[in-house]
């Protein structure tokens, strides 16, 4: 009998193990639950993220939302076009495609800095309108937050103003692709 009650305390004692283990568990899964519930809020509270892709113009930082980016190449050959304004610095051939490529740096009128063959294009589409923008350099693609932008950039002036999103909050300037794209000085209409 004193064996029989020895097996018992042993099987209570394991029990209580186990239940304790259990119940420590479950402790642990709720704190879990309620870490990652707190996650999921603060994702909610900073808002909408846009992928967006970061890179250099006159020594500064802009960004395009990568929706309109079809690709990113080398500027190559470019073939100069007359009676195009000053920003346009010719056109390109894509697989065929014929695609005019702008300075967004004269067509912003900031800073100019030479051409050379480090130079990137990217190529942008907005419903049937395609073309490069020339980039100097090409940082990377992150995510930013639309409701963290400052709202307008004080050292630009009048209209061109409306061609900027705003900022974002590591400084890099977000472009309006579709304002641009469907600007009419892009446009080029003009019979020589």
């Amino acid at each position: 009998m004193a064996n029989q009650n020895k097996i018992d305390i042993k099987e209570t004692m394991v029990k209580e193990i186990v239940y304790k283990d259990e119940d420590k568990a479950r402790e642990i899964l709720k704190q879990r639950a309620e870490l990652l519930k707190i996650s999921i809020t603060e994702e909610e509270i900073k808002g909408a993220q846009l992928e967006v892709l970061e890179f250099k113009l006159a020594n500064e930082s802009y960004a395009i939302d990568s929706n309109y980016i079809t690709s990113v190449i080398s500027l190559k050959e470019l073939t100069p076009l007359p009676c195009t304004p000053e920003f346009i610095l010719g056109i390109i051939n894509i697989n065929g495609r014929i695609l005019a490529v702008i300075n967004i740096k004269e067509f912003l009128n900031l800073s100019e800095k030479a051409i050379t063959n480090l130079n990137k294009v990217i190529l942008l589409k907005y419903q049937n309108i395609e073309l490069g923008i020339l980039a100097d350099e090409i940082i990377g693609s992150t995510y930013i937050y639309t409701d963290k932008l400052q709202a307008t950039i004080s050292t630009l002036k009048g209209e061109k103003n409306d061609y900027l999103e705003g900022i974002t909050e590591n400084r890099s300037i977000l472009l309006n692709i579709k304002k641009i794209l469907t600007d009419d000085m892009i446009i080029i209409n003009d019979e020589v």
